[in-house]
């Protein structure tokens, strides 16, 4: 071998490594970006889960304020009932006055 054909060997050995070195490079950055994926899918199904909890709590909130709604009317309207009752009451002990 002449000493031209050992030059372009020794360059093609440096581009090897170089194409070695940018491979084991982009594979680490491949197992990070894996492992930050399935960190993230794991947040998002925690999330959807707490999301479900959450619109279960609002249904259970919302059918108990719907109860507290009715019996604070039903209340109100007693209260009602009884002023205008007390108020014919002193209507008819006026007249019978």
């Amino acid at each position: 071998m002449n000493v031209e054909e050992v030059e372009i060997l020794n360059g093609i050995r440096d581009k090897i490594q170089s194409v070695k070195l940018r491979l084991s490079r982009q594979l680490e950055d491949f197992e990070q970006l894996k492992r930050m994926n399935d960190d993230l899918n794991h947040k998002i199904q925690q999330k959807q889960v707490q999301i479900k909890e959450l619109e279960q709590q609002n249904q259970k909130l919302k059918l108990a304020k719907g109860f507290l709604a009715e019996s604070e009317d039903e209340h109100d309207a007693r209260i009602k009932i009884n002023r205008i009752v007390r108020e014919i009451d002193r209507c008819i002990a006026l007249l019978n006055k």
